[in-house]
């Protein structure tokens, strides 16, 4: 209201500018222009106490049927033995009933077995569960989807029935309330529903809420999605090998495999995610060879499944994956490699001398992003004797490698003094030029330690003590 009412009153004072100016040259259109801004002000001013009138109106209603919903909602758990629902419910206003509606169904959603099975013989026995079901066949829109809504909150074989029938409507939003109902419901008679949802050639409900009620239909008997998969529909395939991902099985394993030569790249992507469930021969060897798929997102998939597997036959593949054209492959192969083979300096050692900078950049780029630096650098206290020789040997791998900045920031800030001492001692060994530019560079800082400043020191003791040491080499 406040941005309407500078408007009117900048209106006013334009108006009566406009007027003194028309009145002294005595202008015929005086009247005219007087009367519209007059016009324009009102219209505003009004316009502004109306949508104000209008939006307090909301607001109290707001509140007054909060306030009657929590009296409602003490009354009704739990509800007095003497009090039945029938007497309850004819006591009740109209708004009341549907206001009480809404408190049981979301209770039913997080109570107990005994109270969603009350609330079913309550809401049979008053009448309203048949009337759900006749809305849902028929009437306006928002009664059609606030039915679906309801009965995908009570477990009931004819509401599931009638939940699969209105797959078909014709209404973008009652399908998806029914998607979402028959997910919540779980029942696997709702699969022939999701199915006709996933058909329509309107894609109205996401593919993600669509896999999710499938799988949560399908789970423990995956097999229901198998018809899917060999379904001309490329949608159909899609959402049905990512409901797999989440409850596939060995009994699917075969129409999966067919999958993973579909012309469809997002379908070879789906089903390598399912295969990341079924560890068998046949589901390795398929990934394997989509690890070398010409669609870039097929190969990250590929990798992530192999990773997921712990698969050491995705070792030499991860490895050939680190030179990808793609960066995201190269990083996912990092990850997968990190999965199958830990962290450890054999691998590094391997990637350095197998693969180019490139890959081992990205290899120690997403080791690094899991935290390998810190914790390797931390294991610089020996107190495991064969882990400490391990990440001795890692250091100098990297440090060889040139990956000196995110280390040598270890040498200013780590806790223990010994730990960024043995630090300074491991740089010190390398026959880098640039490397001992770096450790003097830090012994500069001001937040360097001054045991730490005075070992770098004493190893350079001269301004042009790098030269010296290489000549003395």
């Amino acid at each position: 209201m406040g941005d309407a009412s500078v408007l009117f009153i900048r209106s006013v004072f334009f108006w009566l500018e406009v007027s003194t100016k028309e009145a002294e040259m005595g202008t015929p259109a005086f009247d005219v222009l007087t009367s519209a801004v007059l016009i324009l002000g009102l219209g505003t001013l009004g316009a502004a106490v109306g949508i104000f009138l209008v939006m307090e109106f909301h607001f109290h209603r707001q509140v007054a049927r909060e306030a009657r919903r929590l009296v409602l909602a003490s009354r009704l758990s739990p509800m007095p033995e003497e009090q039945g629902p029938e007497v309850f419910w004819s006591g009740s206003s109209r708004e009341d009933r549907e206001i009480i509606l809404d408190i049981l169904v979301e209770q039913c959603a997080s109570s107990d077995a005994k109270w969603r099975l009350g609330v079913k013989q309550m809401l049979g026995g008053l009448g309203v569960f048949d009337r759900w079901l006749r809305e849902l066949q028929g009437g306006p829109v928002a009664r059609r989807v606030q039915a679906a809504i309801r009965l995908g909150s009570i477990h009931d074989s004819r509401g599931v029935q009638a939940l699969v029938a209105a797959a078909a409507d014709d209404s973008w939003q009652v399908r998806l309330a029914v998607t979402m109902a028959l997910g919540r419901l779980k029942d696997p008679e709702g699969v022939s529903g999701l199915v006709r949802v996933a058909q329509n050639p309107a894609r109205s409900v996401p593919d993600l809420t669509l896999a999710a009620a499938l799988a949560a239909c399908a789970e423990g008997n995956p097999s229901l999605l198998a018809p899917m998969l060999l379904s001309p529909g490329p949608r159909q395939r899609i959402v049905a090998s990512w409901a797999l991902s989440e409850v596939g099985d060995l009994s699917v394993v075969d129409q999966l495999l067919v999958v993973t030569r579909d012309p469809d790249p997002e379908v070879r992507a789906k089903s390598a995610r399912a295969l990341a469930r079924i560890h068998a021969p046949a589901s390795i060897e398929a990934l394997c060879r989509l690890a070398k798929d010409k669609v870039w997102f097929v190969r990250v998939r590929a990798l992530d499944a192999l990773g997921e597997l712990r698969e050491p036959a995705g070792e030499n593949v991860a490895l050939g994956a680190l030179e990808d054209s793609a960066r995201e492959v190269r990083y996912q192969a990092a990850a997968t490699l990190r999965r199958i083979c830990g962290m450890n300096s054999e691998t590094a050692a391997t990637v350095l001398k197998t693969c180019s900078r490139r890959g081992f950049n990205s290899l120690i780029s997403e080791w690094d992003r899991a935290g390998f630096v810190g914790t390797m650098v931390s294991r610089l206290s020996p107190r495991d004797w064969p882990q400490f020789l391990d990440t001795l040997r890692s250091i100098r791998i990297l440090i060889s490698a040139g990956v000196t900045h995110a280390l040598g920031n270890f040498i200013l800030v780590f806790p223990d003094i010994k730990v960024r001492l043995r630090m300074v001692r491991l740089f010190l060994e390398s026959g880098s030029s640039d490397v001992h530019a770096q450790l003097l560079a830090l012994a500069k800082e001001p937040s360097c330690d001054p045991r730490v400043a005075c070992k770098i020191a004493t190893a350079f003791p001269h301004p042009n003590g790098i030269q010296r040491r290489k000549r003395q080499r």
